[in-house]
């Protein structure tokens, strides 16, 4: 059995289940589960959490996993609410306060769908508001989240690239934004057959920050996507092992 002092703690953000029972906070099961199986134990942090309270947990766990949800505010990059924009506000102010202190922490993060969007806005991106639903790529499959709709293109000197060991790539699809303008500090490493941004890694080799439009938790069967989570988990094990041992851990 895994030793529970060595797995990671990693910090998951919820959202509300917006907008039928905004009371309600959900996180779909296979996120928890991706990361258990990985070697983490998840830790929730919920909206309506101060901006103290949210820099106390994040100075205590070692890892940050944005998970998908509705979509962020355009204030944030300076554009109007679109139509079909569905926005929870409280979860904004938690995800990019969460994310300043990780960046600030150089902890390891992990974005999956809107996590990957609001990664990119908090660290000074902007997002294409609504895809088109008739455009030449089905973004949001009527298909079960196990199935693969749709190839990606991977840069081929990314960390998804090694990871994934391919450079193209099936996945599943279920989200109308995506990344427009990436993030100073990020770079696109894969792209939809319509050029639609799939992927976003940190510019800096040395940072482990990964934002996937995709949903890589509903795939863990395939090796690829399995490697994704592991490799985030290891890396927040070993923040954890250098924040213990600064000196004397790598």
């Amino acid at each position: 059995m895994c030793d529970v002092v060595r797995r990671p703690l990693i910090a998951v953000t919820l959202g509300r289940d917006l907008p039928d029972r905004p009371s309600v906070f959900r996180l779909a099961g296979s996120y928890v589960q991706a990361l258990a199986s990985s070697g983490a134990i998840p830790i929730a942090i919920m909206p309506g959490t101060d901006d103290a309270a949210i820099r106390h947990v994040m100075e205590r766990v070692d890892g940050l996993f944005l998970p998908g949800g509705v979509d962020p505010h355009p204030r944030h990059f300076g554009e109007e609410v679109h139509p079909k924009t569905v926005i929870d506000e409280d979860l904004d102010a938690l995800e990019m306060n969460a994310i300043a202190s990780a960046a600030d922490l150089n902890m390891p993060i992990l974005g999956i769908c809107r996590g990957c969007q609001i990664l990119n806005v908090a660290l000074g991106g902007s997002l294409v508001q609504h895809l088109e639903p008739d455009g030449p790529v089905d973004h949001l499959q009527a298909l079960p989240l196990n199935s693969e709709v749709h190839e990606l293109r991977i840069a081929a000197d990314s960390r998804l690239a090694r990871l994934s060991d391919a450079r193209l790539l099936r996945v599943n699809s279920l989200h109308h934004q995506a990344v427009a303008r990436p993030a100073p500090a990020l770079r696109v490493v894969a792209t939809a057959e319509d050029g639609t941004v799939e992927a976003v890694e940190a510019g800096d080799p040395d940072r482990w920050i990964v934002g996937v439009q995709y949903h890589p938790e509903e795939l863990m069967d395939q090796q690829a996507h399995r490697n994704l989570f592991d490799d985030f988990v290891s890396s927040c094990r070993r923040f954890a092992a250098a924040r213990q041992n600064p000196e004397g851990s790598a």
